[in-house]
């Protein structure tokens, strides 16, 4: 992955492996009542970001690398700065249920993990 361009508009990088879509879906713990979000399928997970502020739903990618959600508290611990940037979604609708992070977090912790997927995740980061 090159580093990261980062629009306020967090617009998806154009990308011909991957049909980007727009979605909304509904949440209580968003003070919006929604989350706007970019999404594309990978390996059976979804890959989400939010359209305003750039939020990306980590559990997708951590689960599109083969990894377990459980094993997303374990990587939380021991990177206490994000702790506080940590935003988790439960209850609502499923798909969007999981831990998300500030696209800075997202993108330094994808460059140190997800490096064998990291031309499918171009359309988050670029």
């Amino acid at each position: 992955m090159n580093s990261p361009v980062v629009a306020t508009s967090h617009v998806p990088f154009p990308s011909d492996k991957h049909k980007v879509h727009c979605a909304k879906y509904s949440t209580s713990l968003d003070p919006r009542g929604y989350i706007p979000v970019y999404e594309f399928t990978l390996n059976e997970q979804p890959i989400l970001w939010d359209r305003e502020t750039g939020y990306v739903y980590w559990t997708g990618i951590w689960k599109a690398i083969g990894r377990e959600k459980s094993e997303i508290a374990k990587l939380v611990d021991s990177n206490p700065e994000l702790s506080k940037d940590v935003k988790k979604i439960r209850g609502g609708f499923l798909k969007i249920q999981g831990t998300w992070l500030p696209f800075d977090r997202a993108y330094e912790l994808a460059t140190r993990t997800c490096w064998y997927i990291s031309e499918d995740l171009v359309p988050v980061f670029g």
